[in-house]
């Protein structure tokens, strides 16, 4: 049965017996006025007004007819829209990862046996075009990595050959770090494609994340230093948590080179690593310019440049960011960006955590 005639169904058989109701009502009326007149006669029959007559048929029986017509429509309602209500459930909880689950269906043939077979459809297409995307990127990243290579060797050897001229030797430096941008970019795209993939492995032995911090703050320093940005480090010590450390040291490098990129001449750079009940927190809090809240819960998604650094173009792939928030759900973590109270960004991690001596 269709939905249409579902609902018109629902409706007809809610109005029958809202009517079956009054006019079952007014049948008593009219049965007990004609007691009345067999045994008292037409005058007693008239003691009783039609208008009194009239608000007792609408008062027992109309208004309840017209309550129990509401209410079981309403029932009745709800119950002929649950199915719609479980598609919308569905199709919410669908994404990349689970594009190759369907869309279960009735199999009756209505509407919505019909629209989940369109999405089912839909659901294939968008899955083959993702893996094709997937495969795609990782096949040019393999196919770029050795060139490129190949390309930063000997770029290395001319730069190196003190008998060659000084403006040769700055056109090859500049074209050096220009090599070393596309292959860091090829690394990070084949990166994402592993994610995608769900081929990202992460080890789960208990790292010291108090002492990471502490290295990668170190590494900051040298960072931001060409810049006059002041890095500062508050963490707490025996903050530990399970996880890979290679990865980690990844997700931090990430966030930190994206506090000098985003950040001011002569900033500061704050990182604030605590310890709570069952999680680490760790801030990154800089003095660069804020985003707008509607644009901080994007700065994770990948090639997305929020830049409003007054007209100046910030250096990156915009894939930092979407990397370090990959890294950190592969380990049961979280990455948030929101403001401090002095108008300052933050970025804060948070980590599911032991204790270590």
């Amino acid at each position: 049965m269709t939905l249409r005639r579902r609902i018109l169904l629902f409706y007809s058989l809610t109005l029958s017996f809202s009517l079956v109701i009054v006019g079952y009502w007014s049948w008593f009326e009219f049965d007990e006025q004609q007691k009345i007149i067999v045994h008292g006669g037409v005058q007693a029959a008239l003691k009783e007004s039609p208008l009194q007559e009239a608000l007792e048929i609408i008062l027992f029986g109309g208004i309840p007819a017209i309550l129990i017509g509401i209410t079981g429509g309403a029932l009745l309602m709800r119950r002929a829209l649950r199915p719609i209500e479980d598609l919308t459930r569905v199709l919410e909880k669908t994404d990349v990862s689970n594009l190759a689950d369907p869309v279960p269906r009735s199999g009756n043939g209505d509407e919505l046996d019909r629209m989940a077979a369109v999405f089912n459809h839909m659901k294939d297409r968008l899955g083959a075009a993702f893996t094709q995307s997937r495969e795609f990127t990782l096949h040019a990243s393999h196919e770029l990595k050795t060139p490129l290579t190949i390309l930063h060797g000997t770029l290395e050897q001319m730069l190196s050959e003190s008998a060659a001229p000084a403006m040769l030797r700055e056109r090859v430096s500049s074209m050096l770090e220009e090599v070393q941008r596309l292959s860091t970019i090829v690394g990070q795209l084949a990166f994402l494609a592993k994610v995608d993939a769900g081929q990202l492995t992460v080890s789960h032995e208990i790292q010291a994340l108090d002492h990471l911090v502490r290295e990668i703050t170190e590494d900051t320093i040298i960072l931001a230093a060409s810049a006059g940005i002041s890095v500062t480090l508050s963490a707490c010590a025996g903050v530990a948590v399970p996880g890979d450390r290679m990865r980690l040291r990844q997700l931090l490098l990430n966030l930190a080179d994206n506090a000098v990129k985003h950040n001011v001449r002569g900033g500061s750079i704050t990182f604030s690593l605590r310890q709570q009940p069952d999680h680490a927190c760790l801030d990154i809090i800089n003095t660069g310019p804020l985003l707008p809240p509607e644009m901080r819960s994007r700065v994770f998604e990948r090639f997305f440049r929020g830049d409003i650094s007054h007209g100046t173009e910030v250096e990156g792939s915009g894939l930092g960011l979407s990397i370090a928030e990959s890294i950190a759900r592969a380990h049961g973590g979280t990455l948030v960006m929101d403001a401090t109270a002095d108008g300052r960004t933050r970025v804060t991690l948070t980590l599911p955590s032991t204790a270590h001596s």
